[in-house]
């Protein structure tokens, strides 16, 4: 794709969005090769956390998390897919099980549904600044799991 092209697509600005989106595919097809952007890099890094929590798993508030936190960082700011996204979390929920003893469950159809709606509104995920002012209780678990 070359560059004459997006501006030729750039009739609307859904058009010329993902003329660009093509375009900068396009120039590192191979996404595990290319740099990420410096500002990307940054948000991934404030949410570290996440990860640790999801590999360990929590005692409570296993839906809040999800909700609030998880689906939301795999999906807007790690980019993975809802079928990646729903693996993970799901990997949350065993480790919340094995490690903590938190076995309800938590539907998947649900699950799905958090994602698509994360997608599609682009909803960032909550802060620990955020889950401390907003769910205290929240805050104080996933405070002692990432030893803040």
């Amino acid at each position: 794709m070359s560059w004459d092209h997006v501006v030729e697509s750039c009739v609307s600005i859904e058009n010329c969005i993902e003329a660009l989106e093509r375009f900068f595919k396009s120039m590192c097809p191979d996404e595990s090769l290319c740099e990420e952007a410096h500002g990307k890099v940054k948000v991934r890094r404030r949410f570290v956390w996440v990860d640790k929590i999801i590999e360990s798993g929590v005692p409570d508030g296993r839906s809040r998390l999800i909700l609030y936190v998880i689906s939301r960082y795999l999906v807007n700011i790690k980019g993975l897919g809802l079928d990646e996204a729903e693996k993970t979390i799901s990997i949350f929920i065993e480790n919340s099980c094995k490690n903590h003893g938190n076995c309800g469950k938590i539907y998947r159809s649900w699950i799905r549904r958090v994602l698509e709606s994360v997608k599609s509104r682009g909803w960032p995920p909550w802060s620990l600044e955020k889950i401390k002012e907003k769910d205290p209780q929240l805050y104080d678990i996933v405070s002692r799991i990432v030893e803040l």
